[in-house]
């Protein structure tokens, strides 16, 4: 008999009920799962919450625990559907015993099982499946790929992952199940989908969690808040500066009232802070002053400024004045953050006049940022200035940056003193104070790059987790327990963080087919490509963070399938270029076979022409990827792919193919990233190592 449980030995009025096998109409909904002591059905198939803990098993198992019933209301029918395959797909794994070696799988792979089924039937629900459906669907595909390869460490759901999906193309081919059981995914994908979970079992001692990626949503009123919010400002910025210059040289300026209307005070305290940028300066004393003074509010008109004042909801302080500087000095690292993908400490130390142009190949000027590594002594000397690639949003970020720090500039310093050339672009609102003997001559305001400041953005921009977030989320990164992280709860603000932005920015710019993995290699300054593909990983299911009107993703069409169009496109033009039309040697195993092919001057017809490559990457006769030594031919996943210092395409891949021009690159970025390093240290000798194979075995004259 192909279906009980013999994981416990329960006594015969007891048992489950027996099946021979399961009919085409699946578990009739009255079968007895379990029963009580005493004999009397305790669970049948019909029931969402199956009691067998009689059996061993250590708790429940309830099956509509993936369907949130408080937001949602009642199951629709497609979650109904849903809720019975996964349960059908529970009932197998513990009572189908031939794939098992003629035994059923136990209480404690049934319980791990649990999570797996709860997401699984998650992104089914989020993209309007079935789980029957599931292997057809090119989207969930995808989605299961993304959720896998976005998986936190010690991913739980590994084993039982790969159990359920040998189990159910087993049962596919079972004469005594009748029934159709979910297959979820493809028979010919099944070597990638296991190599990919097997990639991340090995990962999960070594990796830490990965950083959530910011919902499209979100993400797109992140920018557009953020800008808002400094082209609100924008045009009171130079009247604001002359206010803040006025009022910290004139103490009859902007006086502060105290209780029952004295003024006096205020004066007194306005005498000692200008004093402190004036101190040689004779001012008049508060009698001889006659009254001819102005209050904060009557300073603020006289600079025609009452309007901002009262729109930013700024009271009768100057250091709400001060708060609210700082305030738009995050907003603007936000901005930076977005367009540039920079780590904090990289933005945290930006000169106050980073932006430059460097020309770009087929791009005319493109702006850049100038910053330095995190890589700084404890003395408080920087590594040697780097770029970042940015946008026109990011250049305007920094000039209102600029602008904001001439406002704290002028808090501390007389009106004659010049800015200094050399001063952060994040000055500090304490600028008073000196860094004499570091790289700035000023302190800088790392508090903008704390906690605080973090979550004042997300409650001053209203970025609410809305269930659509959740959703993308869960369709993005499944195995993630979003729905018992109260961090995410629906109706909470966005824990927004600066790495966030890091992986955020890989994700979309990848996802938009228009940056190479080198190029995010560069702009990440990351040591291994490998590092960087894992940043910007999944980007093919990343959505559209353009909105329209309604603050909807843009989305004409199948995105994921134009997408992919494109890169079919892209990448037979790419390697057309660079493979067959190469003029530069190509090595590598499967490079050196192309370029033996190319001197004898017979290529294989699907080396034609660009279309007839195109063609062979649509049927997958042909894969081709660009890495920074050449070209992948691999197909599937790469069983190599991991965080390693040097890159395993150069050490006799099998589907490498290699330019020596990008092994040259390769090499001086190799040399570039080593200076960094100390020379005893392991990844200095790495390096060294890969530097010496790669000119020997490929650089050098054979002989």
């Amino acid at each position: 008999m192909s279906f009980e449980i013999n994981w416990a030995n329960p006594k015969p009025h007891q048992a489950p009920e027996q099946l021979e096998g399961v009919t085409q109409e699946g578990i009739s909904p009255g079968y007895i799962i379990s029963r009580n002591v005493d004999g009397t059905v305790l669970s049948q198939f019909m029931h969402d919450t199956w009691d067998c803990r009689l059996y061993g098993a250590g708790s429940r198992f309830v099956f509509d625990s993936w369907w949130d019933f408080k937001t949602r209301g009642a199951m629709d029918s497609l979650a109904r559907t849903i809720t019975d395959e996964i349960k059908l797909l529970h009932w197998l794994s513990g009572f189908e015993t031939t794939c098992n070696a003629g035994r059923s799988r136990g209480t404690s792979y049934l319980n791990s099982l649990m999570p797996t089924l709860r997401s699984l039937a998650k992104i089914a629900y989020n993209l309007g499946i079935t789980l029957t459906e599931a292997h057809t669907s090119s989207q969930f595909q995808v989605a299961l790929r993304n959720s896998i390869a976005n998986a936190s460490p010690g991913f739980a759901a590994t084993l039982p992952l790969q159990g359920l999906l040998k189990d159910a193309a087993f049962w596919s081919g079972i004469e005594t199940i009748e029934v159709r059981a979910p297959l979820i995914i493809p028979e010919t994908e099944m070597q990638n989908i296991l190599a990919l979970t097997q990639r991340k079992q090995i990962e999960a001692d070594s990796k830490s969690q990965q950083t959530p990626l910011i919902p499209t949503r979100l993400y797109a009123k992140l920018i557009e808040g953020s800008l808002e919010k400094l082209r609100r400002i924008e045009p009171y910025l130079p009247r604001i500066e002359c206010f803040i210059r006025d009022t910290y040289a004139d103490p009859s300026l902007s006086v502060p009232c105290f209780k029952n209307g004295l003024y006096s005070s205020g004066y007194k305290n306005n005498l000692s802070r200008v004093k402190r940028l004036y101190p040689t300066r004779d001012f008049p004393t508060w009698i001889d002053l006659a009254g001819k003074y102005k209050s904060l509010s009557e300073t603020v008109n006289s600079y025609d400024l009452s309007e901002y004042w009262t729109d930013a909801g700024l009271g009768n302080s100057l250091s709400e004045l001060n708060s609210h500087i700082g305030h738009l000095q995050s907003l603007c690292v936000l901005l930076i953050h977005a367009f540039t993908g920079m780590r904090a400490s990289e933005v945290k130390v930006m000169p106050y006049e980073p932006v430059i142009h460097q020309a770009a190949k087929g791009f005319g000027d493109v702006p850049v940022l100038i910053s330095h590594l995190s890589k700084f002594s404890s003395q408080g000397n920087y590594s040697k200035p780097l770029v970042w690639a940015t946008s026109e949003e990011g250049v305007y970020a920094v000039r209102i940056a600029q602008q904001l720090a001439r406002l704290n500039w002028y808090r501390h310093h007389p009106v004659d003193e010049e800015i200094p050339r050399n001063m952060p672009l994040w000055l500090s609102p304490d600028a008073n104070c000196t860094n004499p003997g570091k790289h700035y001559a000023q302190p800088t305001y790392t508090a903008l790059f704390g906690t605080p400041h973090a979550r004042n953005n997300s409650e001053s921009l209203r970025l609410v987790i809305e269930q659509s977030d959740l959703d993308e989320l869960t369709i993005f990164d499944a195995f993630r327990n979003w729905d018992e992280n109260p961090d995410f709860a629906k109706g909470k603000y966005w824990p927004l963080s600066s790495h966030q932005f890091r992986r955020t920015v890989a994700v979309y710019a990848s996802r938009s087919g228009m940056v190479s993995l080198p190029t995010l290699k560069t702009q990440y300054k990351h040591l291994s490509a490998v590092m960087t593909a894992l940043y910007g990983e999944n980007s093919t299911y990343a959505q559209n963070f353009l909105i329209d009107k309604n603050g909807k993703p843009i989305d004409h069409g199948s995105v994921l399938t134009s997408f992919r169009e494109s890169v079919r496109f892209n990448t037979s033009v790419r390697f057309y270029d660079q493979v067959i039309k190469s003029e530069t040697r190509l090595k590598g195993p499967v490079g050196s076979e192309i370029q033996r092919a190319k001197d004898k001057g017979n290529l294989p017809n699907i080396y034609e022409s660009r279309v007839s490559v195109e063609k062979a990457l649509k049927q997958g006769r042909l894969a081709y990827i660009d890495t920074p030594v050449g070209g992948c031919t691999r197909k599937g996943d790469c069983p190599h792919f991991g965080v390693d210092i040097v890159l395993p395409c150069t050490r006799n891949c099998p589907d490498a193919i290699l330019s020596e021009d990008k092994l040259e690159i390769y090499l001086d970025s190799l040399r570039f990233d080593q200076a960094e390093f100390s020379p005893t240290s392991r990844p200095f000798k790495l390096i060294a190592s890969e530097i010496d194979h790669i000119t020997k075995m490929y650089l050098e004259p054979q002989e």
